[in-house]
């Protein structure tokens, strides 16, 4: 996944985007608002809010033959959305189990961490500084020998 695409805001148009392509319009609780695939596929299923001049015509073969493919379109276009919205949580929970997204840190939580490495970042210029154990036991067992003679 590109890298630009895993910020908070790319992430966010890119669901928008997909939950529009399916449903978008203005009236929420009204599926056949909206220029959606779910949308086209309903008004174009549903014929009640077609004038009368053409539910005569709806049995008329051009007109049946162009609401089929209004239909099938329309549901191709809403089964690659929903492939599309699978890859999406796809690459969600990639990016939560790599740690790419810190649904769960706080910010007092990170402070915390600066404290522990620095203390950690203590602890080992420390030890650096150190001689280490085998060779300070080495000089003290050779400066031990040379005394003795």
């Amino acid at each position: 996944m590109d890298p630009s695409k895993r910020t908070r805001e790319a992430l966010l148009a890119r669901a928008e985007a997909l939950c529009d392509a399916i449903t978008p319009g203005q009236d929420k609780n009204v599926l056949t608002a909206g220029d959606g695939y779910l949308s086209t596929i309903l008004k174009a299923v549903k014929m009640d809010s077609a004038p009368p001049s053409t539910t005569n015509a709806a049995n008329d073969y051009a007109t049946s033959a162009a609401r089929e493919l209004t239909i099938r379109e329309q549901t191709a276009g809403l089964i690659k959305t929903t492939q599309d919205i699978a890859t999406l949580i796809r690459d969600l929970q990639e990016l939560w189990l790599f740690g790419g997204l810190d649904t769960l840190q706080n910010p007092a939580d990170e402070e915390t961490q600066m404290k522990k490495a620095e203390e950690v970042a203590a602890i080992i210029e420390v030890l650096a500084q150190q001689k280490p154990a085998v060779k300070a036991k080495a000089e003290e067992d050779s400066a031990k020998a040379t005394s003795v003679f």
